[in-house]
């Protein structure tokens, strides 16, 4: 999963909107193992990566402001994107 299918372009028309909305509902899952990376059969896994921002604005125009640590939470099949600072 590359972060360009979640960090789409936005419309800039009329100056970068703030942010991203949030999707869907975060999916209850069990894990196991070291450092709970083991998903139980039948669930959904959520995956984690960092939000690269310059000047508070992300790779598709949207505007963040600082600091620089935003993240996003999200399913492979993108029914659920959450984004949030860590």
């Amino acid at each position: 999963m590359k972060i360009s299918e979640i960090i789409t372009p936005v419309n800039c028309q009329y100056g970068a909107p703030m942010g991203r909305a949030n999707i869907g509902k975060q999916p209850v899952t069990i894990t196991s193992g070291r450092n709970c990376r083991i998903v139980k059969a039948n669930q959904t896994k959520v995956y984690e990566k960092k939000v690269h921002l310059i000047d508070g604005y992300d790779n598709g125009g949207a505007y963040w402001g600082t600091p620089s640590n935003l993240m996003v939470r999200f399913t492979k099949d993108l029914s659920y994107i959450e984004f949030y600072r860590s």
